[in-house]
């Protein structure tokens, strides 16, 4: 029998109201649905045929991944999965993600149309990122960012691809973005719009000194190495979001396409381009919109 895991954003106060509604709508269905046991701090009463289980269990043993939140809830399930590959549908709770596809109205249909194989799969690529002096080896779905610490004076980040140089960027920081990332924090700093599955890195300086420093579009076969000065003799590193840490400055960032991806399930109501004119407001006539403030 199919198994589904449950994933969930338990911060959002919404939790409490969506998951035992959802867990009545399941109760006859032939799938077994699984939540982490932590969820019982949350969860004030649990049925009996939604089974609890260790996170890494349920990880390890189901068939399907749903993810209650938004996007940056996708984002963290990603990593918690990372090389397991599991198919992930995300199930918005709050505005429209580029990520979470579905709805909680429409999370049990969906389920149902995955299992008949009536949705496709999307399998995004996965930024790999290797910092000098760490064990430690990161994976990220959206995009890692270099920051010059908060502190005014810009950082130099001199950039390889391949070990030929491209540039030595005099700015606040530097986007390195995957094209799921493409429509998070390097679209707000101007960078370019690229559809998911393009085999393709994105390169974007924020705030550059030089005006004529662009961002540029490169193959994910591509490795690319970052070198930082700073006067400061420090600099941060963001990972999808999330601080990794403060680093010397002379510390080497290596990034490469990861050798597995981001499985993500995809809905016919919400594909890519869909979401591209609803968030950005792409297709409306104003000349009408006009006409009818008169």
């Amino acid at each position: 029998m199919p198994k589904v895991g449950i994933l969930a954003n338990t911060k959002k106060p919404i939790i409490k109201k969506v998951l035992p509604s959802f867990f009545l709508e399941v109760k006859n269905s032939p799938y077994i649905f699984q939540i982490p046991d932590y969820f019982t701090s949350v969860l004030s009463d649990i049925p009996e045929h939604i089974h609890t289980n260790k996170e890494k269990e349920i990880l390890d043993s189901s068939d399907l991944i749903v993810s209650f939140g938004g996007d940056g809830t996708i984002l963290r399930n990603a990593q918690l999965i990372g090389k397991r590959q599991k198919p992930i549908l995300g199930i918005n709770l709050g505005g429209l993600g580029f990520l979470t596809t579905s709805s909680v109205e429409n999370a049990h249909r969906h389920i149902e149309e995955f299992f008949n194989n009536q949705l496709d799969v999307e399998k995004r690529t996965v930024l790999q990122v290797k910092i000098e002096g760490e064990k430690e080896v990161h994976f990220l779905l959206n995009d890692l960012v270099v920051d010059k610490a908060g502190f005014s004076r810009l950082i130099k980040i001199t950039t390889h691809i391949d070990n030929k140089l491209l540039n030595s960027y005099m700015a606040d920081g530097l986007i390195v973005s995957t094209p799921t990332g493409s429509t998070a924090y390097s679209l707000a700093n101007g960078g370019p719009i690229v559809v998911p599955l393009t085999n393709a890195f994105i390169i974007n300086p924020i705030c550059p000194h030089t005006l004529s420093n662009r961002p540029i579009v490169v193959s994910d076969h591509a490795g690319i190495t970052l070198s930082i000065e700073s006067e400061i003799g420090e600099f941060n590193v963001f990972g999808d979001g999330q601080m990794i840490g403060a680093y010397p400055e002379g510390t080497i960032v290596s990034l490469q396409k990861a050798e597995y991806q981001v499985h993500l399930v995809q809905v016919p109501e919400q594909e890519f381009y869909t979401i591209l004119r609803e968030k950005l407001g792409w297709g409306e006539d104003f000349r009408d919109k006009n006409k009818s403030d008169d």
